[in-house]
């Protein structure tokens, strides 16, 4: 009964945050919506910001329970789109919020995570000592969060897969970028 009654908490934080941004949510507007009292909300919960916490950590939790086979690091990308796109809502409000660290934590173990179980399952297609794939693990998380910021940075606006296929078929028309780009 405990763990349902943290869930419904979370589950009415997330639908408060379809009518109202994270800073207008008040544990009182929570416990009234739905039906429990104060001192239930502080005995699952701190504050607002700990639902957000176990909200995140749960979106984390649900991918590594149901890991994906990735034919590509743009196949990476999407997965992590689409994390970010399916919950639309809570992820802008929290990365508006003062729990940005938070929420930039839970994407970095996010990307991490989904962009080693890609080398992990491809290793053998690539010819690279452990050191090289962990420095690519590293490169591509760094990109796919600096990309995330920055499509949250425009409220999500555009289609971020679309715009990732269109720079792959760029590169890929254009072999000469990636000499050009990665001259040291």
């Amino acid at each position: 009964m405990s763990g349902f009654t943290k869930e419904i908490i979370a589950r009415t934080f997330t639908e408060l945050l379809d009518e109202k941004p994270m800073s207008k949510i008040t544990v009182k507007d929570i416990v009234e919506r739905c039906g429990v009292n104060r001192n239930t909300f502080y005995y699952h919960f701190r504050d607002i910001p700990d639902v957000v916490e176990f909200i995140l950590k749960k979106k984390w939790d649900e991918i590594l329970e149901a890991p994906q086979e990735k034919a590509s690091i743009l196949e990476c990308m999407e997965e992590m789109a689409a994390l970010v796109r399916s919950n639309r809502k809570l992820m802008l409000n929290v990365y508006r919020s003062v729990k940005r660290d938070t929420f930039l934590f839970y994407m970095n173990e996010v990307a991490t995570y989904i962009i080693t179980e890609y080398f992990d399952k491809n290793m053998n297609e690539f010819d690279l000592n452990k050191g090289e794939i962990q420095m690519l693990i590293k490169y591509y998380k760094c990109l796919f969060i600096g990309i995330l910021i920055e499509w949250l940075d425009h409220g999500l606006e555009d289609d971020l897969g679309a715009e990732i296929r269109e720079m792959l078929q760029l590169l890929e028309r254009h072999p000469e970028l990636n000499a050009v780009l990665n001259k040291s």
